[in-house]
């Protein structure tokens, strides 16, 4: 083995390319190639290594928030095709390698589906949509005493993009955003699902209001089309004239290579936010008989989309009509699900040494927040918490978003916990009421669980508490149940007959 290489490996670095001969005292080792066929150009990017104990299917398709599966990783650049990509097991026993949540030499005995995906994509959140990346065919590995001999993947398939065609009900938009590709140096594109309204080709001369709605973390805007070949009851509704909102559901994708876009302006992913305001929908609005007016623009969405939804609600205050927001995002940074950013030392351990929960199922803590971090730590930028980095922190000067709290240590960033301030919700509503609050009259609906899976509720509570001391016309409701729980068809009957009192109580009176 080169010095350099040995040096850069003893010292827990992740860029490891070596010779093809592993030492005589480690006879286990991991070989990925990819051969000149799928790329004849060098690569740079993370070559990821998964290990799942389900053996069927893919590895790599398992990820498992709640329980996830060992990952080992290596950054490399300029790997040529068939140069040997090594994962040996001593070059990952540094504490902060890539790799979780043991070291490889640490891998329980076992039976295991070994995948590799090398990660070049810089278009996508997901790594297994990422165009252009590269990824082997599992292999099934027998683990015994931590040894596994000599295992050779070979990262021959590329992933491609994604196609999705329209059917009569839902139409599919693609608009290349002036401000974003502006902003990042490449074409950046905005997309949307437009599902039409009932009886929209028949009624050639009627207008109609329009729902925005972004979906959760992971959410993509054509799962729309999968509705449309669903048989539930909303789908019923919608397609027979039953549905109370005679209008436009539209669905946007939030997704950005650093994560879920939020549709926040920020400093690590642009300007997206006046991009969906000022290119987005003016284009959407432009193509379709859409009433291009405030009173018949409505925002919603669940989750990271209802934090969404909250903050366009909150920034672009004379632009929407109503906000439907359900189960958000922290909207107040005093309960960053079990942290207090402005006055807690660190994000993964209590004054008493005891992991900070990240979820649960009622009483039952499911998983702590160290754990995910190191999990996101071996996989890259994209997952929920580097989501939340990349919106609400600032750039570093390495070029990416800067933490809140360390990956490895969890302690948290006091300068970047002030500048969180520019996106805390709950502050910029109360510390901007006299002037914010007559142009959020009626427009605010917020709905929770009580028993959020990932602690969302108590923030949910404190912006209820400051909204309960104002005449805002709006509510913010806790009902039982946990993150997703609470949301039933009937709700979705609630919200969409609400949006239609709304909105024709408005059109009625204009001019």
């Amino acid at each position: 083995m080169p010095i350099l290489a040995l040096l850069l490996a003893l010292a827990g670095c992740e860029t490891a390319i070596t010779e093809n001969t592993p030492p005589e005292d480690q006879p286990s080792r991991i070989v990925v190639t990819f051969p000149e066929s799928v790329s004849p150009q060098p690569v740079t990017g993370r070559v990821l290594l998964f290990f799942s104990s389900n053996l069927e299917g893919e590895p790599r398709a398992h990820l498992n928030f709640m329980d996830p599966d060992p990952l080992f990783a290596i950054d490399v650049k300029g790997a040529k095709p068939g140069e040997p990509i090594e994962f040996h097991p001593r070059n990952f026993w540094a504490p902060d390698s890539l790799a979780f949540p043991k070291p490889l030499r640490q891998l329980e005995d076992g039976n295991y589906r070994v995948q590799a995906l090398i990660d070049t994509d810089n278009t996508r959140r997901s790594f297994n949509d990422g165009p252009g990346n590269l990824y082997s065919e599992p292999i099934e590995v027998v683990v015994e005493n931590g040894k596994f001999g000599t295992v050779n993947l070979v990262a021959n398939l590329v992933i491609k993009e994604e196609k999705h065609e329209e059917n009569d009900w839902v139409k599919l938009v693609k608009v290349r955003s002036q401000l974003l590709s502006d902003f990042h140096g490449r074409d950046v594109y905005l997309r949307a699902s437009v599902l039409l309204p009932y009886g929209y080709e028949e009624e050639t001369d009627r207008y109609y209001p329009a729902y925005y709605e972004v979906p959760g973390f992971g959410g993509r805007h054509f799962y729309l089309l999968k509705e449309t070949e669903s048989k539930g009851g909303y789908w019923k509704a919608w397609s027979t004239g039953k549905n109370p909102f005679r209008g436009f559901r539209i669905v946007l994708d939030p997704d950005m290579p650093l994560g879920h876009s939020v549709f926040a302006n920020s400093a690590n992913n642009g300007p997206a936010g006046d991009a969906l305001v000022r290119e987005l929908i003016p284009a959407i609005e432009s193509r379709f008989r859409i009433k291009p007016e405030s009173h018949a623009r409505f925002i919603g969405g669940h989750s990271s989309g209802g934090w969404s939804s909250l903050w366009l609600q909150i920034t672009y205050p004379d632009f929407f009509g109503g906000c439907w927001s359900t189960a958000p995002d922290p909207v107040d940074f005093r309960a960053y699900q079990t942290v207090n950013i402005y006055e807690d030392a660190n994000g993964h351990w209590t004054p008493t040494g005891q992991p900070r929960p990240v979820a649960r199922s009622r009483h039952e803590v499911l998983q702590s927040t160290v754990t995910i971090n190191h999990w996101e730590y071996v996989l890259g930028y994209g997952e929920q918490l580097d989501s939340f980095d990349a919106v609400f922190s600032p750039r570093g000067e390495d070029g990416n978003p800067m933490q809140i709290m360390d990956k490895l240590t969890g302690f948290i960033n006091k300068d970047v916990a002030l500048y969180w301030k520019n996106y805390d919700i709950r502050l910029i509503i109360e510390e901007n009421w006299p002037t914010l609050g007559p142009k959020l009259q009626g427009k605010l609906h917020i709905i929770g669980g009580g028993w959020d899976t990932f602690y969302l509720e108590p923030a949910l509570i404190m912006l209820k508490e400051f909204l309960d001391t104002q005449d805002h016309g709006g509510y913010v409701k806790i009902l039982p149940g946990n993150h997703g729980s609470f949301f039933s068809d009937e709700l979705w009957h609630m919200i969409h007959l609400e949006m239609a009192d709304q909105y024709a109580e408005a059109d009625q009176s204009r001019p």
